[in-house]
């Protein structure tokens, strides 16, 4: 009698923790042998050899946490989000279909769907780059940044409070500017704010300096006061702008032609001003002292003035006229005293 109590109480055991696992059976056309499952830190939860294309893996059923399947480092991970103990995945040269997982499988689409528009967008602007064409190439890039924001953002708003809303801000995140990323960071679930990822890029945000006006002295102190872009740039006089930061190798790589147009046509009328873009206060005026660097600079945590003239890159150099207007753009090099040498003669 004891012998059967065990033995029943072993099975209800075994149905327990039977009951507490995921298991992920698939189909996969990749010539491959292995498939590893890891969770979200890379950890290896379980693993099984592909045989006649299909596999079996299992895992501890935790509802709304992520794992990867990983076949090897020519393939992409496949991403799936536990919300069911029983999730099919069926890899093929066209797509990944997940069956028993609603959220796994708007993810698979939510990928797809972020690649694809990129690469569209990518094979339009090629042609334009190659012809030079900087207007059309940063209105399309304009445009595929909109295009991308827009549809993250109606997935995150549908999902603040499981793996596909964090999943779709990450996203996110890289399209839409400092100021709407941080409202909605400060309004978002407990679980996306302790992204490590999100969390950290908040935590940066928060540790810019606010916008103003800072300049180098020549006795080497450094002068903090209130101002804007505005102040400068279409007041009577020729203004040329270094858009630049101090982690910017390239930008610190430019800065002493900048400086020597600045000494050398100051006297002659010309403005000169830097904006130090997405970059940390002490850093900048590190950078001001260790460069001879002693324009104003004009304060741009939040890429609000970048954004503004559409640009993408830094170092990136534009000469204004006394109106405001641009007369050259993009300068670099020797194109910098050449533009201003042309209309300060």
């Amino acid at each position: 009698m004891k012998r059967i109590l065990f033995a029943l109480l072993g099975l209800m055991l075994f149905c327990a923790c039977d009951d507490q696992l995921c298991k992920i059976s698939g189909t996969i056309t990749d010539p491959i042998d292995t498939v590893r499952l890891v969770d979200m830190t890379g950890a290896l939860l379980d693993a099984a050899p592909v045989k006649d294309g299909a596999f079996a893996l299992q895992c501890n059923f935790n509802p709304n946490t992520g794992v990867s399947i990983l076949r090897g480092e020519d393939y992409e991970p496949i991403a799936l989000i536990l919300d069911s103990k029983k999730i099919k995945v069926t890899v093929s040269d066209d797509a990944t279909v997940v069956t028993g997982s609603p959220l796994s499988q708007e993810l698979q689409d939510l990928q797809q769907w972020a690649k694809t528009t990129y690469l569209g967008y990518s094979d339009r602007i090629m042609p334009l780059m190659d012809a030079d064409d900087t207007e059309g190439m940063r209105a399309l890039e304009s445009e595929m940044k909109e295009v991308m924001a827009s549809h993250c953002r109606e997935v995150y708003t549908a999902h603040q409070s499981d793996l596909l809303g964090l999943q779709a801000m990450t996203l996110l995140m890289n399209f839409i500017d400092q100021d709407e990323f941080i409202e909605l960071y400060e309004k978002a679930d407990k679980s996306i704010q302790e992204d490590a990822a999100i969390g950290g890029y908040y935590e940066y945000l928060k540790s810019l300096p606010k916008e103003g006006v800072i300049t180098l002295l020549e006795n080497d102190e450094i002068l903090e006061e209130q101002g804007v872009f505005e102040d400068y740039v279409g007041k009577g006089k020729y203004t040329l702008v270094d858009f630049w930061a101090s982690w910017c190798g390239p930008c610190r790589a430019e800065t002493p032609n900048v400086v020597a147009v600045y000494n050398k046509y100051r006297d002659k009328g010309l403005i000169v001003i830097g904006v130090p873009v997405n970059d940390k206060l002490d850093a900048t005026k590190k950078a001001l002292k260790d460069l001879g660097i002693h324009y104003p600079q004009v304060l741009d945590p939040t890429q609000r003035l970048a954004e503004q003239f559409n640009i993408t890159g830094i170092p990136h150099i534009i000469l204004f006229d006394p109106d405001g207007n641009i007369v050259a753009n993009g300068l670099r090099e020797a194109q910098i005293e050449a533009a201003v040498s042309k209309v300060l003669r």
